[in-house]
């Protein structure tokens, strides 16, 4: 064959598919993991096995190691606050004390997504040098970010209050607590009002103590329901 001693313009370099998150749509489609119509997040612990580095690949050895247990209890501890309405006058204060309760939905459906993912070993066989982050979790996250977060909607909130009797110890006034135990279809609350952020990332929930804070306090919790678009 004659050579045409022509340079070429560019080189085709096979590269990892997974070097890039973002489904691409295609005219004849794309592929697409299965998810669940809705999400509840409650009291659930899931639990997985990975190597050291985060890597999924071999079950029979991983299992070997300690798991890795994710608590949406936990988790939702961590993405919430508490705090008292400041603008509310001193008698409702003492009486029927108005809360507000701010929920990071976004950090709390990204955690749960991640951990079912590692859970099913969604991305097993992926190692982290064959990532653009060199790091397979934060690959995983933005693989929810990209393609999963925008598939569901905030549909819904459980909160469940219940009270506890301070027995004139003042010292305890305010001092509410998260506590699983307070889930009971008798302690569930319908009257409050909720401020869901435009993208959906955060919502309020504002609530009054039915009870008077100068006798009472509460252990509280909350499931968070979301649903595909």
């Amino acid at each position: 064959m004659r050579r045409s001693y022509i340079s070429p313009e560019y080189q085709n370099i096979s590269v990892y598919g997974t070097l890039n998150m973002i489904e691409e749509s295609t005219f004849f489609g794309a592929k697409m993991i299965d998810i669940d119509d809705s999400i509840k997040i409650d009291t659930q612990d899931i639990i997985y096995y990975q190597k050291e580095n985060g890597e999924q690949l071999d079950f029979s050895v991983e299992t070997s190691l300690s798991s890795i247990v994710y608590s949406s209890s936990i988790d939702k501890l961590n993405n919430h606050t508490i705090v008292l309405d400041t603008t509310q006058p001193a008698y409702q204060l003492n009486n029927n004390t108005r809360w507000i309760l701010t929920i990071d939905l976004n950090s709390i459906l990204i955690n749960y997504l991640f951990a079912n993912l590692k859970k099913y070993r969604t991305f097993e066989g992926v190692k982290n040098n064959m990532t653009m982050f060199n790091d397979v979790n934060l690959a995983m996250i933005s693989y929810i970010k990209s393609n999963i977060l925008n598939k569901y909607k905030y549909k819904s909130i459980e909160l469940y209050v219940s009270y506890e009797n301070l027995r004139n110890q003042n010292i305890l006034k305010y001092d509410n607590n998260w506590k699983i135990t307070a889930v009971s279809e008798s302690n569930r609350i319908s009257k409050i009002q909720t401020e869901l952020e435009f993208d959906q990332s955060s919502i309020k929930i504002i609530f009054n103590q039915e009870k008077p804070s100068v006798s009472y306090k509460f252990d509280y919790y909350f499931n968070i329901l979301f649903e595909k678009i």
